[in-house]
């Protein structure tokens, strides 16, 4: 497409990514998902630009706690990249990974926690002592799982997915865990929405 028609497209590219230098390398799907959203305050967009910033390793780029880019696996999307984005909405999956998945369970690790809480010292009457305990516990399944998982840059969200063409990345949409159940739709998606901008993506 002509560079005087798309000329809109950049603007909003380039407003939503707040002038940085890798605004051309989003896709308008992107760029519209990200200001709808945000204007509708469901979805906070600096989670996907912090994202963004990291892997483009810009300046002020800063560590998210969020796991690393991988590629997806399978012959339908292994050339795609997608790299996690966390929100608050995302904290009971955090929080249940933390203390109820299966390494967490293996491990044994909500019991240990749990004994060392109740271990701990606690002076006052029976209600004030359970009432701090009570604290305690939250504090340590909430914060603490929440704190440990983002210093092992474990937290889990959504999806930002990604192409990389000639050393690049090429930002073409956002996608959820249970797309994966239709591999083929996601795929589809992307295709609709980024191929007239970015073909090579999808030769």
């Amino acid at each position: 497409m002509p560079l005087l028609l798309r000329y809109d497209s950049l603007l909003l590219k380039k407003r939503v990514a707040l002038g940085q230098s890798y605004s051309p390398r989003l896709s308008e799907s992107l760029a519209l998902r990200l200001q709808l959203l945000s204007s509708l305050r469901l979805l906070n967009k600096f989670s996907v630009l912090d994202e963004i910033a990291l892997l483009e390793k810009t300046p002020l780029c800063r560590s998210t706690g969020t796991k690393a880019a991988e590629k997806f696996r399978g012959p339908v999307l292994g050339e795609f990249w997608h790299k996690h984005y966390h929100e608050p909405k995302h904290l009971a999956k955090n929080v249940y990974n933390k203390w109820f998945g299966e390494y967490a369970v293996r491990h044994k690790l909500l019991d240990s926690k749990l004994r060392q809480v109740l271990e701990g010292d606690v002076e006052g009457s029976w209600e004030q002592c359970s009432d701090i305990l009570a604290g305690r516990i939250a504090h340590e399944m909430v914060y603490g799982g929440m704190e440990s998982r983002r210093q092992r840059n474990a937290l889990t969200g959504e999806w930002l997915v990604y192409y990389v063409h000639n050393g690049l990345n090429y930002y073409l949409d956002l996608a959820g865990h249970h797309e994966l159940d239709d591999s083929w739709a996601l795929f589809d998606r992307l295709k609709r929405g980024c191929q007239w901008e970015f073909p090579f993506a999808f030769a």
